[in-house]
């Protein structure tokens, strides 16, 4: 009996050790396990891996928004703290609010800036992301190679994935530049949606969440395009969206500041509906730095 258990585990590590390798040479030669469906959020989190950083004392979450309209360079230019930007594309607010599960413990944050657009309201959160919020820190801190087994994807996804996905590179503090053409982002999300109501949900278990660990949300709605929001019943549809999130906010302990300025945030400043060009977010940041000073002590 004893010697068929040894053979059972010899033929065991036979295979095992060889595929263990394979997927280690993978990994050191730059094609990295896919943890998510979103190869940026991938990537920014495999970075922190590589180059950890501690306690965020200024923390910047949400998606395509916060990544590309809040400039780094000009927030750590105005506060002297640490920060660090961990948005990536398509997060929706239930997404944000179950991953500062995660940050909370993990950074310590003091100020939480969620730079947002009703397009992070309009879909149910993205499964994949539990499958590394759920893993163990230490696991995701040292041993990142875990991922090629626990959400496994052939060889051939792994490389397409590498030479393939929109490429992007972050600054030193996890933001990015928006480098596309006129229109080529091309958001035009309905809004609002059936999963609504959901997100306005997890906005307010998030914002109280905050409060009770004495950390300070700071809510910003980021400029509209003019020319997507000139109708009599879109312009009263993100008033009710601009009074129920400021209404959330506010009733947990959270600052809410509207940048929906369609004098100061021409059309000539948008690439899409949402997005901001590079010129734009320069404004923008300048515009919420200003404000953040009131705030941030």
């Amino acid at each position: 009996m004893k010697s068929r258990i040894n053979i059972f585990i010899y033929k065991t590590l036979l295979f095992v050790i060889p595929v263990g390798i394979l997927f280690e040479v993978l990994f050191r030669l730059g094609f990295s396990p896919i943890i998510t469906n979103s190869s940026l959020f991938d990537k920014k989190m495999l970075l922190l891996q590589k180059h950890p950083v501690k306690n965020v004392r200024l923390m910047s979450i949400g998606s395509s928004i916060t990544l590309y309209e809040l400039q780094s360079d000009i927030i750590i230019q105005n506060f002297n703290m640490p920060y660090y930007n961990f948005a990536a594309w398509g997060l929706q607010i239930t997404d944000m609010k179950n991953m500062m599960d995660d940050f909370v413990k993990e950074y310590q944050p003091k100020y939480v800036i969620i730079c947002s657009s009703p397009g992070d309201f309009v879909s149910l959160p993205n499964d994949t992301y539990f499958n590394y919020l759920h893993t163990s820190s230490y696991i995701k801190n040292n041993f990142p190679e875990f991922f090629y087994l626990k959400n496994y994807n052939s060889i051939h996804q792994i490389i397409h994935r590498k030479y393939f996905d929109y490429p992007i590179s972050f600054d030193n503090w996890g933001g990015a530049s928006l480098n596309v053409k006129q229109n080529e982002v091309n958001v035009h999300d309905t809004f609002p949606t059936q999963y609504t109501q959901g997100n306005y949900n997890s906005l307010d278990t998030l914002s109280a969440m905050l409060q009770q660990e004495n950390i300070k949300l700071i809510f910003i709605q980021a400029p509209i395009r003019r020319s997507n929001s000139n109708t009599a019943l879109y312009q009263q549809t993100i008033a009710s969206h601009f009074a129920r999130c400021k209404s959330i906010v506010e009733k947990n302990g959270g600052a809410y500041l509207n940048y929906y300025s369609t004098t100061i945030f021409t059309d000539s400043l948008f690439v899409d509906q949402y997005h901001l060009r590079t010129t734009g977010a320069a404004v923008l940041t300048k515009e919420i730095v200003s404000d953040l000073k009131k705030i941030i002590k």
